[in-house]
């Protein structure tokens, strides 16, 4: 809503300077309120209310969980389920895309809490990853037969509890998320792409960059890191050099080339911290390798990747205090400390001024290029 807003007024400053005439600004107008955001303020409030209706749903319930007759209980999860899934399809077939994704959120949060309450119940044997796969699995079938992209999301959400309650000590199948979290991926993946669940792509992107750490850090294991790395790079020189080969085959060229620079850059700062016995010269090595990573995302993709742009722009002022302070503020006092990264500031503002200037004329040239 406030891009769109943006836009009008955009609109209406080019034709009040001549720019583009009324039969333009009119048709400009009229596709975007046909595109208009989706996700605005009002989703926000209105998953945000379904989370808040659903813990306080579950938190009545538990309060008087001893004192109702089992079958009280287990008919109470049932109608949370099918007041939240049948009154969501009611409302979707409204018309409403808002309140029918609030009620279809409300009976997945249900639907996890039903599992924990019946285990209980009948004392059933398991843990905290087992009952997490299993709300997983229920809310991926859910999103599928009713083609909810705030299902498919939460999902992806309940996936990273699952990999997080996987590498409890007390977990009685620790490993088996290291393959069930890649071939989740690959369906939700396919659910995404099915159901047009644009946000999901997100949440699944931070799943894997989780997924790559739980894995390092867990096992021990430097092959996932290196497998990240290529595939990181891979995702962002596609993007970078073939952007629209990428965008035919997934639709998402911009996303994938941003998290893929973001990948990339993990696991060289993994590397650069993870194992300082090799001294500070490997370090400071690793240091100028992301840094040189950051300065070929803004060449390469800093005028169409606002995303790579930022993140480069993060990623290189960051190091570049880090590395004087590893080198130069180790040798100097603490005054001579706060004059050097002083002036490293005065001049990480002049080159992000300058690389604006030239990144804001390169993305002008190319949208006016015939």
């Amino acid at each position: 809503m406030i891009i769109g807003f943006t836009l009008c007024k955009h609109i209406a400053r080019w034709q009040r300077d001549g720019l583009i005439d009324e039969a333009t600004a009119e048709r400009l107008r009229k596709d975007i309120a046909g595109h208009g955001v989706s996700f605005g303020l009002g989703n926000v409030l209105a998953i945000l209310g379904a989370i808040l209706l659903g813990a306080a749903l579950l938190s009545l319930i538990a309060a008087n969980w001893e004192a109702m007759p089992r079958l009280v209980r287990v008919g109470l999860i049932f109608a949370v389920l099918w007041c939240g899934y049948l009154g969501g399809a009611w409302r979707a077939s409204r018309g409403d895309k808002v309140f029918s994704e609030a009620l279809y959120l409300i009976a997945a949060i249900g639907f996890g809490a039903g599992i924990a309450f019946v285990g209980q119940m009948y004392h059933l044997s398991g843990d905290m990853a087992s009952a997490a796969l299993w709300w997983t699995g229920g809310t991926v079938i859910a999103g599928l037969l009713l083609r909810s992209p705030t299902l498919v999301s939460t999902s992806i959400v309940i996936a990273g509890i699952y990999l997080a309650a996987s590498v409890e000590p007390d977990n009685t199948s620790r490993l088996t998320y290291v393959w069930l979290v890649p071939v989740f991926s690959v369906m939700a993946a396919g659910l995404i792409w099915y159901v047009k669940a644009d946000v999901a792509r997100h949440f699944l992107a931070v799943l894997l960059l989780v997924f790559v750490c739980v894995v390092h850090f867990d096992l021990d294991a430097s092959t996932i890191l290196w497998l990240a790395l290529a595939t990181g790079l891979g995702l962002f020189l596609a993007d970078a050099l073939r952007s629209p080969v990428l965008d035919d085959l997934t639709g998402w060229s911009i996303g994938l080339g941003a998290y893929g620079f973001l990948a990339a850059h993990m696991v060289l700062m993994i590397f650069q911290f993870d194992d300082h016995g090799f001294g500070r010269t490997r370090e400071v090595t690793i240091g100028f390798a992301i840094l040189a990573l950051a300065i070929a995302g803004l060449a390469l993709s800093g005028h169409r990747n606002l995303a790579i742009r930022w993140s480069a722009y993060a990623i290189f002022c960051v190091e570049v205090l880090y590395l004087a302070f590893e080198t130069i503020g180790t040798m100097i006092g603490t005054a001579g400390f706060f004059l050097t990264v002083g002036v490293l500031v005065l001049l990480l503002a002049v080159f992000v001024i300058r690389m604006e200037r030239r990144l804001q004329k390169k993305s002008l040239l190319k949208s006016v290029a015939p």
